[in-house]
């Protein structure tokens, strides 16, 4: 019985071991410090780290479950480059999840789960007014994660987890940063105020509305930039 503990222990050391491992390479990426087409290479993330190569390996694969690399056959592990098209699909797969899970949470959200996504939305306008970019992020995929706990929905959490939020909100409030973070996050609150008044329709459309943009404003911006390469 104690060498059954011992190994369930080791098993969660290993686990927590493995997404320390994780996050630091991920935020490597995210903060710019690995850019779109480094290289990452085992042995040197091992040395740095003072871990196995096992290790950095099994991390690695998490990464690319998210996005954020590429495993290019006989050549190595790379930080992917980011499309515009990656980040259209990521936000079309969350209007589907999150129509959903806002539709249950309009027609069962109480008063203190009301309060407390409130409070996180002017958390994260003043993030933006401070221009606090991680702080907003952070914020920003909290108050979407509120609204799909609201309903208890097990599976439709786990979905929407496995998504990856945080991260591909990352990726596109950078590519949208220069409409201004205040601006965007102005934008959650009818979102809110839909919830506030528990009519599922208007806040099935207020989410919709409110991804959708972000994806229309990438495009806007892509197209922008095509045609400035192209004077």
């Amino acid at each position: 019985m104690a060498g059954e503990e011992a190994v369930k222990r080791q098993k969660k050391k290993n686990s927590l071991f493995r997404k320390d491992i994780c996050d630091y390479i991920k935020e490597s990426i995210l903060s710019g410090e690995l850019k779109p087409g480094d290289r990452i290479v085992e042995t040197r993330c091992a040395k740095e780290l003072g871990i196995s190569q096992a290790s950095v390996r099994e991390a690695i694969r998490e990464l690319e479950l998210i996005g954020l690399v590429e495993n290019i056959p006989f050549q190595g592990c790379y930080v992917r480059a980011h499309t515009i098209q990656d980040v259209r699909d990521s936000y079309r797969v969350r209007i589907s999840l999150e129509t959903l899970g806002i539709k249950e949470a309009a027609e069962s959200i109480t008063e203190r789960q009301l309060r407390e996504i409130y409070e996180v939305m002017k958390e994260m306008e003043e993030a933006a007014r401070r221009q606090e970019f991680d702080l907003y992020i952070k914020l920003d995929a909290l108050f979407h994660q509120k609204i799909i706990e609201v309903p208890q929905n097990k599976l439709l959490l786990r979905l929407w987890n496995q998504c990856h939020i945080r991260e591909w909100t990352h990726i596109a409030t950078k590519k949208l940063s220069e409409k201004g973070l205040h601006r965007l996050a102005l934008r959650h609150e009818s979102i809110y105020s839909a919830l506030a008044e528990q009519n599922a329709e208007k806040a099935m459309q207020a989410v919709t509305s409110h991804l959708e943009e972000l994806i229309v404003d990438m495009e806007e911006m892509e197209n922008g930039y095509v045609r400035k390469q192209s004077v």
